[in-house]
Order: structure tokens, then sequence, then C-alpha cells
């Protein structure tokens, strides 16, 4: 997405601004914005052809017009534009404005409103011939041209705004395959978006008949969560089934709109279709389309008690179809997690199957591993490499003799040896497998030492991956809990002296004194 910084619109403001002040020889111009929270009207940008005569920053700061105060605020309220060489006629043609402005500073204006769907959204003001002239209508003809483009200008800033937010969430979507968690920023981050108090997104469910429906799955309104809408059933049924959005402005266009019957959707709002669009190229030059609406966003009460607008409709539109984006990513994502894990499962059964003394070993490096990943608050992917690669960190002694694996008396050097090729055994193992590279990273060095003296790299202290450091931990704490051929358990006490005595040497000592923390929770 085009990354347009907002400061290069202010400065072609800024520029535009000055063209027309020099243009029409002025002496000063202002564009005045909408503040659309107090509806006040503030200084966006202002320009003097007289440096000396420039506003000073604390008037910027504090000049605030409301709706039908001042020459600027009685423009916003009429939304007609003026053209004033006299203060007295002005008074004469509204006799109750209330004129707080210096008539010595300001002889004659232009003020042109600028109108956004049919609201004053920014005022522009051009003010005082040089040498005392007069403005002419052809003068206030240009300050309106002026007007028009500062508006297309205002809109593509706010536009941009919008679609950053919306670049940003999905950006922070994409962090994480949990759905539950990319329903609440959808949720969250829709009421940023549109500054609206109402936000629910429903997903298209099945049944055991396998008949489908629309659930809300999450909602800035809890109680309504779990409820369900049939195809075509309300606005939200209705959405799913045609697939197309609904803007509706006003209560009364809803209940005189025949298409469908509202139900709980007071005032103005947005349904937009979560639809996938997509083309897949396959061999043979075949290619697979697809068009499918998996759920709906629901969009009700703006913050400032206006209706919605085409404008707010067309962010929610691409909002929508990024949304959808990331939700089936993360159902494939786990569809296929769930294959991997399951397969990953039999393999570490397999390891376990050979060798009768580590029963329970990788169950136990997982569980242990997990805790410390929740306690340091791991993004949730690289939890997940975790729990692949703890199941997996012993993968390469599926090559291995049985008989060096449960040899009962000390290896030969030989022996040892091939023990410790285990790693670049296991990494082979899971190279081939792109889904897998990180725990591959993560298996290769888990029997590194934050000293450098571990293998098979030598590497030292956070050279060595984070989740690496982990299963260091947890993989030599099981071991020395567990019963093996050569020797038995050296029971809890013994074993959390020997992880304190090789903390910083063999272990990350920061890393220990967490895991020391959680096994004492554990009692």
């Amino acid at each position: 997405m085009a990354n347009i910084d907002i400061r290069w619109t202010e400065n072609h403001l800024e520029n535009v601004l000055k063209k027309a002040v020099d243009d029409l020889s002025a002496e000063r111009g202002s564009l005045m914005v909408k503040d659309m929270v107090t509806e006040e009207f503030y200084i966006k940008v202002a320009y003097s052809a007289k440096p000396e005569d420039k506003l000073k920053k604390e008037v910027i700061k504090n000049t605030r017009i409301k709706i039908g105060e001042s020459i600027a605020g009685l423009v916003a309220l009429t939304q007609k534009p003026l053209l004033i060489n006299d203060m007295k006629d002005l008074k004469k043609q509204y006799p109750d404005i209330n004129v707080q402005t210096d008539p010595t500073r300001y002889r004659s204006s232009l003020v042109v409103p600028i109108i956004d769907d049919g609201e004053t959204i920014a005022i522009v003001n051009i003010n005082n011939k040089i040498g005392g002239g007069k403005f002419i209508k052809e003068n206030l003809d240009l300050a309106i041209m002026l007007a028009e483009y500062c508006g297309a200008a205002l809109h593509l800033e706010q536009k941009h705004k919008e679609l950053s937010l919306v670049n940003e969430v999905v950006r922070e979507m994409n962090k994480t395959n949990d759905l539950a968690s990319i329903y609440q920023m959808i949720v969250s981050h829709g009421v940023e978006i549109l500054g609206c108090k109402g936000v629910s997104i429903m997903i298209v469910e099945k049944d055991k008949k396998n008949n489908m429906y629309l659930e809300v799955k999450e909602s800035t309104d809890k109680s309504i969560i779990g409820q369900k809408r049939q195809l075509g059933e309300g606005v939200s049924g209705w959405v799913w089934k045609t697939g197309e959005p609904i803007l509706i402005k006003t209560s009364k266009e809803g209940k005189t709109d025949r298409r469908f019957e509202i139900i709980n959707k007071p005032g103005s709002f947005i349904v937009a279709p979560l639809n996938l669009r997509y083309q897949t190229p396959y061999a043979l030059n075949v290619a697979l389309t697809s068009k499918s609406t998996i759920g709906v966003l629901n969009f009700t009460h703006r913050i400032d008690g206006k209706a919605f607008t085409e404008a707010q409709l067309e962010t929610i539109i691409s909002y929508a179809n990024l949304v959808a984006i990331a939700i089936e990513k993360a159902k494939f994502y786990g569809e296929i997690k769930t294959a991997y894990l399951s397969t990953v499962e039999a393999l570490a059964a397999a390891i376990e199957a050979k060798d009768k003394y580590t029963r329970g070993h990788v169950e136990n490096v997982v569980k242990y591993s997990l805790l410390i990943a929740d306690e340091l608050k791991l993004l949730d992917l690289e939890r997940e490499d975790l729990h692949f690669a703890a199941l997996l960190h012993d993968v390469g002694k599926i090559g291995i003799e049985e008989d060096i694996l449960n040899k009962p008396g000390k290896l030969t050097p030989e022996q040892y040896e091939k023990i410790k090729r285990h790693i670049e055994e296991g990494e082979n193992i899971l190279k081939h497998t792109s889904f897998m590279d990180n725990a591959r990273k993560m298996v290769r060095h888990h029997h590194e030492r934050y000293d450098g003296k571990g293998y098979p790299d030598g590497l030292k202290g956070e050279e060595i991956p984070l989740c690496s450091r982990i299963l260091a931990i947890t993989d030599a704490y099981d071991v020395m809990m567990s019963d093996r051929v050569y020797r038995k358990s050296l029971g809890k006490k013994l074993a959390l002296i020997e992880l304190e005595k090789c903390a910083g040497s063999q272990f990350d000592e920061n890393l220990v004194r967490v895991f020391l923390k959680l096994l004492t929770k554990e009692n």
C-alpha cells in the first residue's frame, strides 16, 4: 500500500494557499478544518505575504471557531461563500452575527466553505487586497476553485489515514493465527477506523446436518456474541446471500428499503461482506477461481451521531477484503497445523518406542517449554514453532541403533559421536518442510551451551536462539528427573540444584531463574 506522508499533504496545501494569495494579490490566507469530535474549526495551514505579519503559533493553536460563530462559523452554517469588502454591509445582511474580527486587520475577505456529503468540513479564508483594493467576483470564483482543490486534498489525507490504519491492523493480524485474537482485532480496530460505537463480525458456520448459518463471533456488545442468522435473514443474512455491501444513512431509509428486514439496526449503519476473491494458477494451464462470502462485518452508531458516508463504505470494503484473507489464512494454517501436529506426534511416539527409558520425555519437554513460553509472553507463531521443536528435538535418534540408545554402560567415544550426530540427522529430516524452518533451527541448537562449549556450532550466549535455550533447560531437567539405563532419577531437589549450578555456563541464567519460579508455582 502506498505510504503517503501526511506532512506532504500539509506542505502541498500551504503551497497552494500561497499561490492563491499571491495570484489574488492578497496579504494572507488560511485553511480551517473541522474537528469531528468537538465540531469546532481550527487552523490547519496559514500563509502571509508579509513575514512580519505571519500568524503566531499560539494564535494558530488556540483559534477555535464554532458553527454559526464569527464569519467563518457563519459560512460553515450557511454553506454559502462570502465576498466581503465592507463589514458594515455584512452586519446589515446578518444582524445577529457575532463578529470578533479586528476590522483594521481584516478589511476585506473571501470566505469559502468546503462541503463533503452535505457537511462543511473546512473553510478557506483569503484576506485583504494589497494596497487597500477590493475583491471582485472573479476573485471569489478563483477562491471557490481553490476550496474545491483543498477539499480533494483533505479527502485524500483522510482516505490515507483510514487506509494506513487498515494496513497497520492487517499487519498486526498477520502476526498471529489465533482466530479469537483476530476477531477481537477486527472489532476493536473497526471502531477506530470508522469512529463508531458498534462493530461486530459474523462468520459462516455449519451445524451437524451441514446446514450453514451466520454466527456473531465478536462484538463491542458482548451480549450478542453467539447470535445466529439464516441465509437471507435480516440485513446481515441479505449481505451474506448477495455478497453485496449495504449503507443505510437514516432509519427512515432503512425502514423503506424492501430488500430486507432490519433487525436491531437503529439509525445509520454499514454491513459489508467478507468476500474471498482469488485466482490460483495450476499446472497444465488450469486456473482455480473462487468467489465466496465467509461472513459479514456490521458497523453502527457513529460517535459524532452523523450518518456513515460513501467514502467510509469504500474504506470498509477494502478492510473487509483484507480481513477475509487474514481469517482464511488463519483457518488454513490451523488445519495444516493440526495435520502436521498429528504427524509429528506419531513420529515422536516412534522415537520413544525405540528408547524404552524415554517414555513421556517428549511430553514433559513440551509441557515445560510451553510454560516458559507463556511466562515470557512469546508471540503465538514463536510458541507454535517451539511446540513443534519440543516434539521433535530428538527426531534424529530415529536413525541411531537401539543398542546404543539403550546401552547400560558408558558409551565409547565413537558411540558418543553417533549420539551427537542426532542433531544433524534431525535437521536433515526437517529441512525439506518449509513449515518447519523455525522449529528446525531450534532443534539444531538445543545442545549448544551458554558458554560456547556445546555442539554442533559452538554458539555462545544470545547467539543461541531463545527457544533453543529454553529447550536446553527443559530437556536437561526432564533427563535428570527420569530413570535412565545408566542411572536412576536424580529427584527434583538434586535436579534443581544442578540447574542452578549450571546457570550461566551450560544454561541461560535468566531462563533458569524463570523456570525455577515456574517449578516453585507447580508445588
